[in-house]
């Protein structure tokens, strides 16, 4: 007997349809079950294919983390001994070691000195009018010359102490003289006074610059006051 279903079915394919053998089966023996094994197999559900490879996930990027950057370093701190080192030299500090602070205590003295000066100089000046002996008229001119220079250094000293200039009363003084003995008698006490006063001073004061011009007009003073004296014996005898 010709079967026309197995021409049907392509060769060597063992998915075949078994309803109709099953239908005639059933009508020749219902209890029946023929090819087991062929119908497991036919009824079994084809492999599901394997899913599509995702899609990469994609690349989750790290937020870039700020870099910190160091401050520049500060300057090494000086070192505190450099700097009491670096203050203690000559007018690296704003109280210079001379003419400071410590001549500041001798400011009054120094006013007094200048006045006293410029007083000596106008006295000796009025002198020089009234008087007609040449040797003497010299002598009192080159006084006066001293006097106002040594007016001129102190006034130099009280600016540098001061860092103002000093401005000396003007006074015109009365003076009058029995004779020409008895002016050279007040000149020589009025040098010799100032050359024991500016000696005082200079013990006195601790600053060095000005014990130093306290002390050079004391010198000063006391040599004007030797030349009085011997003009003074040559007026007597």
């Amino acid at each position: 007997m010709e079967n026309p279903i197995v021409g049907q079915c392509p060769e060597g394919t063992a998915a075949y349809d078994y309803r109709m053998y099953d239908r005639i089966w059933q009508r020749v023996s219902p209890d029946l079950d023929p090819y087991p094994d062929i119908r497991a197999a036919s009824t079994q559900s084809p492999a599901a294919p394997p899913p599509a490879s995702a899609a990469p996930a994609p690349k989750l990027e790290t937020p870039a983390v700020p870099v910190a950057v160091e401050p520049p370093a500060a300057p090494p701190a000086p070192d505190s001994a450099g700097i009491a080192a670096e203050s203690q030299l000559p007018g690296a500090e704003m109280n210079p070691c001379c003419m400071g602070t410590q001549a500041r205590e001798s400011l009054q003295v120094l006013e007094g000195f200048i006045e006293e000066e410029l007083a000596g100089r106008r006295c000796c000046l009025s002198l020089c009018r009234r008087v007609h002996n040449a040797h003497i008229v010299r002598l009192l001119r080159r006084i006066a010359n001293d006097k106002q220079c040594a007016a001129r250094d102190m006034c130099t000293a009280y600016y540098l102490i001061t860092g103002q200039c000093y401005t000396p009363a003007i006074s015109v003084e009365q003076m009058q003289w029995d004779s020409l003995a008895a002016a050279l008698r007040s000149c020589y006490h009025q040098e010799a006074c100032n050359g024991f006063n500016y000696a005082r001073a200079a013990d006195g004061t601790a600053d060095l610059c000005l014990q130093k011009l306290f002390t050079k007009l004391s010198q000063q003073a006391y040599k004007r006051a030797d030349e009085v004296m011997c003009a003074l014996g040559q007026v007597l005898c």
